[in-house]
Formats: structure tokens, C-alpha cells, sequence
């Protein structure tokens, strides 16, 4: 289930929700969390952290994705053969 984010235009309030791509406008119709006010969320369109430096670890100068990360790419290159990523 995609994470996304959202922002209260009134308050500034920032956060972030767990929604399926069918409901992922249902925040935008509820109050903000933090001032209760409701019209003012809107969604913020961001990147995927995928190879997010502050997820990898350092390795003679040079970036290299975790253990986790590698084992969830390779799960997702298992269960999906006709990718055409690469897992070191």
C-alpha cells in the first residue's frame, strides 16, 4: 500500500498516510489532524525513496544498498521475471 503525503495549505501541517491508489483522495476531503480545519489538505507529489541515501551504507567511498534492501529487490525480481532490473 503506497505511503502518501499531505500538507494542510492553512496550517503547514506536513504528514503522511497509508491509502490505496483508489483511496488515496479520501485525506483531501477529511479535516487536517493538527488545526481540524477541513478543504485546506493537499496531496504533496514527491519521488520514491528507492536507493534513498540515508538507506544505504558506505563501502570504500562508494554506496551500496543494504542487506534488507537487497533481499526486498530480489523478492520483487522473484516474483516478477519479466523486470528487466538487475540485483547485485
Amino acid at each position: 500500500m503506497p505511503l502518501y503525503d499531505f500538507e494542510c495549505e492553512k496550517c503547514n501541517h506536513k504528514y503522511e498516510e497509508f491509502h490505496t491508489i483508489a483511496d488515496m483522495d479520501i485525506p483531501l476531503s477529511k479535516p487536517c489532524p493538527f488545526c481540524k480545519e477541513t478543504g485546506n489538505v493537499i496531496r504533496i507529489v514527491g519521488s520514491a525513496g528507492i536507493g534513498d541515501s540515508a538507506r544505504l551504507e558506505s563501502t570504500k567511498g562508494r554506496l551500496k544498498p543494504t542487506k534488507e534492501f537487497t533481499e526486498v529487490m530480489t523478492r520483487i525480481k522473484k516474483n516478477h521475471p519479466a523486470s528487466n532490473f538487475e540485483v547485485r
